[in-house]
């Protein structure tokens, strides 16, 4: 038993010997920090990323989806029914206002049109002699009006056959793209047959709508951004009119914009989602919306001031995509932390890695 407890003490003797040794080495008790201690004796600064507060542009926008949609769309058909004797286009081809597209056969209005002519000589011959009757008092007044009531008559008919023989000739009444025919020369067509449909394609209308408690912002002239499958381009479009009437069922009020589509890329049917830039602030103090810390009671963010981080309270205004606008708190010229926000503690000492705001 001596001779065990002789052996608990030789143990505890080393032990003791061990730590005299090895804690004047890290500082303990002689009030130095370790390396790794950084102000305030708070441990390694932490790495974050951060930005300088610079006054911007604040846009404020909203989302929604649309659909685009013809700025003109109309059937092409025939007034008058007769044969179809040529068609002057090529299915899916532009056309150009006035471009002839269809020749329905007018050789019965023709003929029409050469007897009413000669029918007209004949009348004019016979009033120049019912005149000269007149003059002698050979004939009646009432004979001489009715044979000027004639002429009248006939012109009135020549005119008409004329209207009739131009409306054989079918064509474009705006520039376009022609669909696919739906008929073929020699057809038989009656009046209002759609012959093949135009579409105008420039400019291109985009149609969407927005919750009605917008229907007091100033919309129309409003900026669209918007994109489509198949193009990672931004389009860009500008509100044109407002429908004057909320719609019950959705709560909504559409909005037309219009795109030119100078380079037909687009086309009609096409589904878009957008965004409308319903007003746009400048010299706005805002930072990105990663730095911003929602509580119970406000929103907060930290800001780097002599080496540690520092909790701020602030009031913050409109918000974007990426950024939030800052009425309180914060000013032009702060450093406000956009990274790690979650792991800081007020007064903790970071290194910050400054990135363009």
């Amino acid at each position: 038993m001596k001779k065990s407890l002789k052996q608990t003490i030789a143990i505890g003797g080393i032990v003791v010997i061990a730590a005299f040794l090895i804690i004047p080495r890290t500082g303990l008790f002689s009030g130095k920090k370790g390396p790794d201690a950084g102000p305030g004796g708070m441990g390694r600064a932490l790495p974050v990323s951060a930005i300088v507060v610079k006054p911007g542009t604040m846009e404020n926008a909203l989302k929604a989806a649309g659909t685009l949609v013809a700025s003109e769309e109309v059937n092409i058909s025939t007034e008058i029914a007769g044969v179809v004797r040529k068609i002057e286009f090529d299915e899916g081809s532009r056309v150009k206002k006035g471009d002839l597209l269809v020749v329905i056969d007018d050789s019965e209005l023709q003929a029409q049109r050469e007897k009413a002519i000669h029918q007209k000589k004949l009348i004019e011959q016979t009033l120049e002699r019912q005149r000269v009757l007149l003059e002698k008092e050979a004939i009646s007044r009432e004979a001489f009006d009715k044979v000027q009531t004639d002429l009248l008559v006939i012109d009135s008919e020549i005119n008409l056959l004329n209207i009739r023989i131009q409306k054989t000739q079918i064509r474009a009444p705006f520039d376009g793209i022609i669909g696919f025919r739906n008929v073929s020369p020699g057809a038989y067509i009656q009046p209002g047959l759609a012959v093949a449909r135009l579409v105008k394609t420039s400019p291109l209308l985009l149609q969407f709508s927005v919750p009605e408690r917008y229907q007091s912002s100033k919309l129309v002239g409003s900026e669209v951004i918007f994109n489509v499958a198949g193009y990672s381009d931004n389009f860009r479009a500008k509100v044109y009119a407002v429908e004057p009437s909320i719609d019950e069922r959705t709560r909504s009020l559409t909005l037309r914009a219009e795109y030119p589509n100078s380079d037909y890329r687009l086309l009609p049917g096409m589904f878009a989602d957008l965004k409308i830039i319903i007003g746009r602030e400048d010299n706005v103090v805002q930072v990105p919306s990663e730095a911003i810390i929602p509580q119970m009671d406000g929103e907060q963010v930290y800001v780097y001031r002599n080496g540690v981080a520092e909790l701020i309270r602030v009031r913050s205004g409109n918000r974007t995509e990426r950024y939030v606008a800052i009425q309180e708190g914060v000013a032009v010229g702060d450093t406000v932390i956009t990274s790690g926000v979650l792991q800081l503690r007020s007064g903790m000492p970071v290194e910050i890695s400054l990135r363009e705001n």
